[in-house]
């Protein structure tokens, strides 16, 4: 028996295109009515509590096939590594690196 070893895979995303993942991941895919009306709204109409909700759901769903899911952001010239959002406002000069 041959044994194959797993590479993981890393994604790196900007805040547009991590955005645009969460839509089409969690929002078109779904079938629950509480995603329906997001369906046809601009990102930009999208509340941040409601993107924070929709990332908790993919760090969780990435976490639990044993992954990571982490923002990056420069804060003076320094990289810093978020591994959870701690504010009340979208993040939006983060980066997202999706590990799985």
């Amino acid at each position: 028996m041959k044994i194959i070893e797993k590479k993981p895979s890393v994604m790196g995303l900007n805040n547009d295109s991590y955005l645009h993942y969460l839509v089409l991941r969690y929002v078109y895919n779904s079938e629950d009515p509480k995603w329906e009306s997001l369906k046809w709204l601009d990102t930009e109409e999208i509340a941040a509590e409601t993107w924070i909700e929709l990332h908790n759901i993919a760090k969780s769903d990435v976490e639990n096939q044993g992954g990571s899911l982490k923002g990056y952001e420069f804060v003076n010239d320094e990289l810093v590594i978020h591994e959870k959002i701690n504010l009340n406002y979208w993040p939006r000069n983060w980066m997202w690196v999706i590990e799985s």
